[in-house]
């Protein structure tokens, strides 16, 4: 189907992909080509993910007919997902879309089926406060940091999925989970969610930071300092309501509101979002942006490997 810059019609197809294509084939489709592994069900969710994760982070509702990655915080509908996947503009994932010829994985829906025992099956079986853990010692190490940067509000959770355990360091999340990290694992656990925390005695500002690895990197480089932290855990956290909320705090309690996002494009619209929808917000993150860094941790590692350097 073309539309020929008619937006009425591009728009009325959109509702209608919406509606009638089923998010979950598209999903099956991806698996089938090898472009992303299905890891089971759990309740009403089927879960995906990538070759590096050892748990999915891409959860399915097929009745909602929607999507969700927990690692990078972002997801939506069918469309969203062909955008993402395929590299393709809204216009041109429509036009993929409305031939649905090949959308379907032919016989993964019957496998399923067959097959619908198939659980992923997530328990969490011990928090402990303290990281403790040599590997994730290790893996705090590896990022440039020490077990000071993380105390107090970082926890160390094991986890099981079946038979297959796992262990990782865990920010707990408004939303009763954790965004856990470890060397080999970068996700959600109990569901997504904002972290927040309260560094020190008395802050002075409030900060958001679009991971762990970025708040912890700050208080690295900031021992001493006291402050408010949000971290995002996935920029699509952002939203107007947690916008809202920020600035109301910052206005009641007097505080300024500093944003630290990545030096990409979901961290560079997250910071204009940011600034547009909080009164005052300031971007702080030039000091690393200028240098063409990533992020606050790719900082520290450059100011890390540069002290490493003068001292030959």
């Amino acid at each position: 189907m073309k539309f020929n810059n008619n937006y009425s019609a591009l728009i009325a197809e959109a509702t209608r992909i919406k509606s009638e294509v089923a998010l979950l084939d598209y999903f099956f489709k991806l698996e089938s080509i090898g472009a992303i592994r299905y890891d089971g069900k759990k309740g009403k969710e089927f879960f995906f993910g990538f070759d590096h994760q050892k748990t999915g982070s891409i959860s399915v509702k097929d009745q909602a007919n929607l999507w969700y990655d927990h690692a990078k915080g972002e997801g939506g509908d069918i469309i969203k997902a062909v955008q993402l996947f395929e590299q393709k503009t809204f216009a041109e994932a429509i036009q993929r879309l409305s031939n649905r010829s090949d959308i379907v994985a032919n016989g993964y829906r019957a496998f399923y089926k067959q097959n619908g025992d198939t659980e992923y099956d997530i328990e969490i079986f011990k928090v402990l406060d303290k990281v403790q853990h040599p590997a994730l010692l290790n893996y705090l190490c590896s990022r440039g940091l020490v077990l000071a940067d993380i105390l107090d509000v970082a926890k160390e959770v094991h986890w099981k999925n079946g038979q297959d355990r796992f262990f990782a360091i865990g920010f707990p999340n408004a939303n009763n989970g954790y965004a856990v990290r470890s060397k080999v694992y970068k996700g959600n656990l109990n569901g997504g969610g904002i972290s927040a925390f309260s560094i020190g005695n008395r802050p002075q500002s409030i900060k958001l930071f679009e991971g762990s690895m970025d708040f912890a990197s700050y208080r690295h480089l900031h021992a001493n300092e006291s402050f408010n932290a949000i971290i995002l855990n996935g920029t699509g956290n952002l939203t107007k309501t947690l916008c809202a909320r920020v600035g109301e705090d910052a206005k009641q309690k007097g505080l300024p509101v500093h944003l630290y996002f990545d030096n990409g494009v979901g961290g560079i619209q997250a910071t204009t979002k940011g600034i547009a929808l909080i009164s005052d917000a300031q971007d702080r993150s030039d000091f690393y942006r200028s240098k063409g860094l990533s992020d606050l941790n790719d900082y520290l590692l450059a100011e890390k490997a540069n002290v490493c350097n003068q001292k030959r």
